[in-house]
């Protein structure tokens, strides 16, 4: 699998769980997390509404940057690579 894919997965389910998280904070409801280190509650599904706004919202909007930062980057290696390439065949 190449990276550009994995990194577009990764950015699909961080919107997601994000969406997940906002719907959830907006219900300003407690549910409490099945699993033991409570794992579960960065799918935005379960947790303190509190900690979801104060914690996960902010740190997975920072991961979805840095994700949107590293697909702009391997687009321009792509670009550049292209560019590179045409400028070689028509001196050549």
């Amino acid at each position: 699998m190449s990276k550009r894919r994995k990194i577009e997965e990764r950015i699909e389910t961080n919107k997601k769980r994000l969406a997940n998280a906002e719907e959830y904070v907006a219900r300003n409801v407690n549910v409490e997390g099945l699993s033991f280190l409570h794992t579960v509650d960065w799918n935005g599904k379960s947790g303190h509404p509190l900690w979801m706004k104060n914690v996960m919202i902010p740190s997975l909007q920072k991961r979805q940057a840095k994700n949107q930062k590293a697909l702009d980057r391997i687009g321009d290696k792509d670009r550049e690579k292209l560019k590179h390439r045409k400028r070689q065949t028509r001196h050549a």
